[in-house]
């Protein structure tokens, strides 16, 4: 072990930097916490190459004094606590006054701006954490403009992806914050083009329609639920907002979009969600000092005090048995359609289901599970995993193979981070024959398709692509993609888990499913098959 020494403040700033500042979404992000911290109406964002270059916020909030500019750009500045106690009532989004300092480290940085008491304002310029240059300046608000992000940080850079995927961060960021504060308008321009205009909206309801559609409005239902601590108002998509990955999940305590596996987890067994995943805005306000933001340098997760309170209310919201998206089945005690009630008493006495020319006896437990015996004991078996793997094969070996013209071509309404990165990949879907236009005001018009994508749902296979190009690193991975669609379609077309199976179906699908290259698992890697051996069933009787 080496000596112990104190590390020179250059340094430790850009640790301190690599914490808050990941990427250029994250300087965005800090930039417009303290936009809105500043009581601004008005947000204008421009980024050039993909917010390496260039990152300009302007506002008309309140301004910084002259006095207090310096002040923060220093580490741990803050106007927003003073005391410990505030650490635990939050009720601001920038704290910790991390942010200009961080920012200030990495990058080449330029502040403009006049407080609304002040006759005259202040720019100063500053590179790599010291002040280059200090002037007086006239100005309406605060503008920051960030030049040369990681410019000194060349590994940070290495580890960021694509500029496809970091403008899709960057779109993102902007998004929730407009759904969180729609009384503020947001500008967005990248590289000399508006990307987003949202003008000032009267309610949650209008600033979503402004982001996702009036469509996509339209398919969500409105609940809300209140005591007197705190209020839910959730946005709960219906059938057809039901996807195989987890987009379009917002969650906004206090009005700050965080991440939250307890809300999640929550939701989804209070709606007894059980294959597809919804796509829900939830919206919790609650007094500040029952939160604690400051779990995270970047304040994405939070911590509840009481989340028996805060589970009850979702449950209570929820109201499953009229909104639930997927009902869970009661379970069953049911045998195929060959059984009858004899057969049901002495089904372990069966002989194995191979030896069966005709039919397979099964046991059905519900939700998709079938226990089956077998000479040296039991197996279970998941029959829509088994399907979903078997029809992902065929489905992968067939695409592309042929393609067919749409008689109505379809029009495709995404989020703007969807839509930016399938725009600029138009040549990915030609290569799997999706032939696809840009239609502007974040929608595509897709002409052609391959005969495999016939009758399946379009949108959700476009999001899919989507998700995929927003993780590579550099250039789209064209196999990675043809796998996440025949998941997709795989998916769609299988049996579902309220869905009865028959005898001989079952053993179609048992046959079918040994031909496969994994028989073991899904497209998703989730196991298919359970054996438990007569041995071990023996051991829980305690029997030789």
């Amino acid at each position: 072990m080496g000596r112990i020494r104190i590390l020179p403040e250059a340094l430790a700033g850009k640790i301190a930097a690599g914490e808050v500042i990941e990427r250029p979404a994250s300087a965005l992000k800090e930039l417009l916490e303290n936009s809105i911290d500043a009581h601004a109406t008005s947000i204008k964002i421009y980024i050039k190459g993909y917010g390496i270059s260039e990152i300009k916020v302007v506002d008309d909030g309140e301004g910084i004094p002259s006095e207090d500019v310096i002040l923060a750009l220093q580490r741990h500045a803050t106007s927003k606590i003073e005391k410990e106690e505030d650490l635990f009532k939050i009720n601001t989004l920038g704290f910790r006054g991390e942010a200009l300092y961080s920012i200030a480290q990495v990058s080449k940085l330029r502040i403009i701006t006049q407080h609304k008491y002040e006759n005259i304002g202040t720019e100063i310029f500053v590179s790599q954490g010291d002040i280059i240059e200090r002037k007086p300046a006239n100005a309406n608000g605060t503008t920051i403009q960030i030049e040369d992000l990681f410019f000194n940080t060349p590994v940070r850079k290495k580890f960021l992806k694509s500029p496809f995927t970091e403008r899709a961060h960057i779109l993102e960021t902007v998004q929730n914050y407009a759904l969180a504060y729609p009384e503020t308008s947001f500008y967005l321009n990248i590289d000399g083009e508006e990307v987003l205009n949202f003008p000032r909206a009267d309610s949650i309801k209008e600033r979503i329609a402004q982001v996702f559609g009036v469509e996509f409005l339209e398919k969500l239902e409105f609940k809300s639920i209140s005591d007197n601590r705190y209020r839910i108002e959730l946005f709960w998509g219906n059938t057809q907002l039901v996807r195989r990955n987890r987009t379009k999940q917002l969650i906004f305590v206090n009005r700050r979009p965080v991440r939250d596996s307890l809300v999640s987890s929550s939701l989804y067994k209070a709606f007894k969600v059980k294959e597809f995943h919804p796509q829900f805005l939830f919206f919790l306000t609650m007094p500040s000092d029952e939160v604690d933001f400051n779990v995270h340098p970047t304040k994405k997760e939070v911590r509840f005090r009481d989340t028996a309170r805060l589970s009850e209310l979702i449950f209570n919201i929820a109201e499953p048995e009229k909104i639930s998206i997927i009902a869970e089945r009661p379970v069953e005690w049911a045998v195929s359609e060959n059984s009858n009630l004899i057969e049901q008493i002495n089904f372990f006495q069966l002989n194995s289901f191979e030896a069966k020319e005709e039919f397979v006896d099964f046991l059905s437990l519900g939700d998709a599970i079938v226990a089956i015996r077998q000479s040296e004991g039991i197996l279970f078996i998941d029959y829509h995993a088994a399907h979903e793997r078997v029809n992902f094969e065929k489905i992968l070996k067939a695409l592309p193979e042929s393609s067919m013209n749409l008689v109505f071509p379809q029009i495709i309404e995404l989020n703007p981070t969807d839509y930016e990165l399938i725009v600029a990949n138009l040549n990915v879907l030609k290569e799997l024959m999706i032939e696809a236009e840009n239609f502007g005001k974040n929608s595509i018009i897709i002409r052609n398709i391959p005969e495999i994508l016939k009758n399946v749902d379009l949108e959700g296979i476009i999001e899919s692509i989507a998700s995929v190009l927003k993780e590579e690193l550099v250039k789209p991975d064209f196999t990675d993609i043809k796998r996440k669609i025949a998941e997709t379609i795989a998916c769609h077309k299988s049996m579902r888990s309220n869905t009865k199976i028959t005898a001989s179906e079952l053993k179609a699908l048992l046959r079918e499913l040994e031909q496969t290259s994994d028989p073991e698992h899904c497209p998703h890697g989730r196991p298919i098959k359970k054996f438990i051996s007569l041995e071990d069933i023996k051991k829980w009787f305690m029997r030789k």
